[in-house]
Parts: structure tokens; C-alpha cells; sequence
């Protein structure tokens, strides 16, 4: 046998892996698009205008990439994320709301509580046309009381009450609330995921900081509320769960649907308890919680608006009933149709809601059945705006969000892009081009995409999660399941310890 020592046979050099992900460069390039398009939106652009349609368009895809690109390798550090997204999210507070006015509506609301001691459920703005801050309402919601629940009502009244005269103050309230609630659904993803592609895929959406926070939108709130519900739900909290569903749905009634998925996942996992508490306590919470209100609130919950949107389902057949641009120049006078479709749309959201959480309840954590139940309210409503799909998106945010999540997230940029068109039409080609892409095609496609991917998507799912199925799947002898992906330069995936054990103890 050769010496060893004197052995001449040329060593291999070892191959280079190429890097996957992209280079360091095209990320950073993304992600400067991607903080200016959500400050432009946010802080520069008209509030209305086919050029901010575009630049929405642009921050979708380029958000896009860019999550797709961190989850493939992650090169971004968190620090860096952070700073991009509050850098948008700084912008959006800075700024007076530039897309709605919704948060005039809040503080009227707020302000009949706090300064006229008076119910916004049996009394509108016009009531108190010499309140400090009446001139900032849109004129369109001076007649209607607060469609809103009483949790939000009380928490409006405190923070007017903090808040004065000042409509400086009273703006920022709401901005900075709507942000906090932002940041902390964004601090528990991260808890939850480790991922800054799933920060960057929910944080640098266009809709959240250029949108829901510039606006002061309450949906932040409910979205949180309903991460928060799910994350309670893995855990087997019941009790808790239901509280947190039924304090959102004292916000926005909407927000009941979360007990749907809780209820759908809850029965795969032949827990009963968890389905019989989280449906008491949130039944008895907002019963108690609207019980001192119900005339007022049943009427004024009666009398919503029932126009259609931009960007909904229902525009080709409202136009095709009432014309008038689907009806929305003719609120308050709504047509008897625009009604009777506006139950339709109930009906269809709430047959989505139960159908998709009962396709997505076999998953191990509750979130994907309580995302699709919440999500079905704003692909099948007639009137949805972009801000409520906020309510799903938190809670479908992970290290690799499945197809029903891309299609919420997709949707939600649609219905942006679609609300910044300018109204009246402006009759331009590219303005005609797009209205009908993003008003009339795009909604159909949602509702399509929507239900094939929670009926048929599943299927692969569950058998992504059988270790029979999956050759990556490993168990430690605690019995932790992890994920480890091919190939390695994509990293390995755990699933959380107290999530996945809990769940996997009693499936």
C-alpha cells in the first residue's frame, strides 16, 4: 500500500454553490423602489390620480420580488427591514390622511360621546354642525350614525376627549394608534416566524403604511385582534380567544367571521371545548356589548351604505341594474337592487367563510382557516374597500405563505389600485384600460382564484405535513416536527414548540 503522505492523486477543488437568491445589490435596489413608491403614495401623490394606480402597481411587484427573494435566501438583515418599513410607516403618520376621510367620521363619533354626551347610534354629525371639528367630515357620512361597534365608540371617545379641539391632535390619535397596532402585528409575525421576507411581504404592502395607517384605519385594530385570536386558538385558549373575537367584533361586525375558522379548526382537531368556549364567550361579549345600543345600532347597521365599490365583485351586475357608475353617485337614495345585492354578497361571504374553513381546517395551526373565513367578507361583499383586507392579511403572514395568502395579499393591492383610480372617469384610454381591468376582471378573477385554491389547495397541504409524504419532515425525540427544505442553501424551517406540540398531542 503507498505511503499515504506521498500520495500525488490531485484533490477536486469543492464546487462553488451559486449564490440563490439573487445578488445583495437587487435587493437593496427593491427595497429603496419599494420604501419610495409607499412614501410617495403615502406623503406626495394626489388622492386620486391613474399615475398613483401605477405606482401602487409597481410597489405590489416590487414588494413582491423582494419577499421572494429573502425567502429564498435571506440576505437583509432585520435591522434593515425595520428601518425600511418605518420609514414608511413614519411617512404615513406625518402626513395628514390623503385617501379617505374616515377618520373625520371617527372623531365626529368620538366627539358626540366626549363633548356633546350624546349616542352616535341615535344621533349623526349633522346634529352638531357647530362642533370644532364638523367641517372635516365628508359631507356623504354627516347623516349617518356610527356603523362602528361600541368598543371603538368608547375608545374614539377617549381619545377625542384626550385630543380637544385640536384637529391636529385628534388625526394624529388615530394615525399613531392605527401604527402601534401595525407595529405590534408585525413584532408577533416576527415572533412566530423568524422571517424577514414575512415582514417585508406584510410590511412593505403598499396598503398598509401608504393606506392604513396614512388613513387612520380601524381595520389595523382588527387585524390584530385576529392574529392575536389565532395564535390563543393554537394554544387551546379558548376562553381568551373568544374574548379577543368578540372585543373586534365590538369594533367591526365583520370581524365575527375569525369564530368561523376557530370553530372549523377546532372540529378537525376534535376539540370541543375549544369550539364550545371560544363561541359562549365571544356570543356573550358582543351580546352584552350591544345590548344597551341595539335599536339605535340595528337601525343605523340597516341603513349602511349598500353602493358598490371599485374593485368589487358585484360592479358588472350593478352596472348592468342601475348604471350610474354601479350606483355610487347615487348614495343615499339606493336602489331596491343595490340592496337586495348587498344581502346577496352577505350570503355568498358567509357560504366562502364556512365553505374555505372547513377546506382549510386540517392544516396544524387554526390560521389559515381563520384567515379565509375573514378574507371571504372582502372578496364577496359589494361593498369592500381595500383597508379590510387587513382584518386576514396578519394572520396568513409565514415563513412561506401559502397560495390562499398570496391571493388575499394580490387582491388587496387590486382593490388599492383599483380605489386610487380618479372619479368621475376621466375617459382617457389608459384610464378606461385599467378601469376595467381592476373594476370588472380582476374581482372575478379574486373570487375564482379564491376558491380554487382554498377548495383544491389543501390536498397538497395536509400531505406537506405528513411525514410519510414528505421526505425533508424530521421529529426530534421530543417530538418537535421541523421542516427542512431541498435544497439546503434554502435553509431549514421549524414549526414553533408550543404550537406544534399541543397541536400535534391531540390530532
Amino acid at each position: 500500500m503507498p505511503d499515504a503522505a506521498l500520495d500525488t492523486t490531485p484533490v477536486p477543488e469543492p464546487r462553488v454553490k451559486p449564490r440563490i437568491g439573487g445578488a445583495l445589490a437587487e435587493r437593496w435596489c427593491l427595497l429603496a423602489v419599494a420604501v419610495g413608491c409607499g412614501g410617495f403614495i403615502a406623503a406626495v401623490a394626489p388622492p386620486h390620480a391613474v399615475i398613483v394606480t401605477l405606482v401602487v402597481l409597481l410597489s405590489t411587484a416590487t414588494c413582491a420580488r423582494l419577499a421572494v427573494l429573502e425567502w429564498r435566501q435571506p440576505r437583509l438583515g432585520l435591522r434593515t427591514v425595520v428601518v425600511a418599513i418605518g420609514l414608511v410607516i413614519a411617512s404615513a403618520v406625518v402626513i395628514p390622511p390623503r385617501g379617505s376621510n374616515d377618520v373625520w367620521s371617527y372623531a365626529a363619533y368620538g366627539r358626540m360621546v366626549s363633548v356633546h354626551h350624546a349616542s352616535p347610534y341615535n344621533h349623526v354629525p349633522a346634529d352638531f354642525d357647530g362642533d370644532a371639528l364638523y367641517a372635516q367630515v365628508s359631507p356623504v357620512w354627516r347623516n349617518r350614525g356610527s356603523v362602528y361597534g361600541p368598543v371603538f365608540v368608547g375608545f374614539a371617545a377617549a381619545g377625542t376627549f384626550l385630543a380637544g379641539d385640536s384637529a391636529t391632535a385628534t388625526r394624529l390619535f388615530f394615525q399613531m394608534s392605527m401604527a402601534a397596532a401595525v407595529v405590534i402585528a408585525l413584532a408577533l409575525v416576527w415572533r412566530r416566524t423568524r422571517s424577514t421576507a414575512a415582514l417585508l411581504w406584510l410590511g412593505l404592502h403598499p396598503l398598509f403604511g401608504a393606506a392604513l395607517v396614512n388613513g387612520g384605519h380601524i381595520d389595523a385594530l382588527v387585524g390584530l385582534a385576529v392574529l392575536v385570536s389565532a395564535m390563543l386558538a393554537a394554544r387551546r385558549r379558548g376562553v381568551a380567544a373568544g374574548v379577543v373575537i368578540g372585543l373586534a367584533t365590538l369594533i367591526k361586525l365583520p370581524a365575527f367571521l375569525a369564530l368561523v375558522g376557530v370553530v372549523a379548526w377546532g372540529w378537525k382537531q376534535r376539540d370541543r371545548r375549544l369550539q364550545f368556549r371560544a363561541v359562549a364567550t365571544a356570543g356573550a361579549i358582543v351580546a352584552v356589548g350591544y345590548l344597551p345600543f341595539l335599536p339605535g345600532a340595528f337601525r343605523v347597521l340597516h341603513g349602511a351604505n349598500q353602493t358598490v365599490t371599485p374593485g368589487s365583485l358585484w360592479n358588472v351586475p350593478a352596472e348592468w341594474l342601475v348604471g350610474n357608475d354601479a350606483g355610487r353617485n347615487l348614495f343615499p337614495y339606493v336602489p331596491s337592487a343595490l340592496t337586495t345585492m348587498s344581502y346577496l354578497s352577505l350570503a355568498l361571504a358567509g357560504v366562502l367563510a364556512v365553505g374555505l374553513a372547513w377546506r382549510t381546517m386540517g392544516r396544524r395551526r387554526p390560521d389559515q382557516a381563520i384567515g379565509a373565513a375573514t378574507a371571504s367578507y372582502t372578496v364577496a361583499a359589494e361593498y369592500t374597500l381595500p383597508w379590510y383586507t387587513a382584518w386576514a392579511l396578519p394572520v396568513l403572514a409565514d415563513r412561506r405563505p401559502s397560495p390562499l395568502a398570496w391571493v388575499v395579499w394580490t387582491q388587496s393591492a387590486l382593490l388599492l389600485a383599483a380605489w386610487k383610480l380618479p372619479l368621475p372617469a376621466e375617459g382617457a384610454v389608459l384610464y378606461n384600460a385599467m378601469m376595467g381591468l381592476l373594476t370588472y376582471l380582476a374581482p372575478i378573477a379574486a373570487l375564482v382564484a379564491f376558491t380554487v385554491v382554498g377548495v383544491l389547495g389543501t390536498g397538497r397541504a395536509r400531505a406537506s405535513l405528513d411525514p410519510k409524504h414528505n421526505t425533508g419532515a424530521r421529529r426530534s425525540a421530543s417530538g418537535h416536527v421541523g421542516l427542512v427544505e431541498d435544497p439546503p442553501g434554502r435553509g431549514r424551517l421549524e414549526s414553533h414548540r408550543a404550537e406544534e406540540e399541543t397541536a400535534s398531542s391531540n390530532s
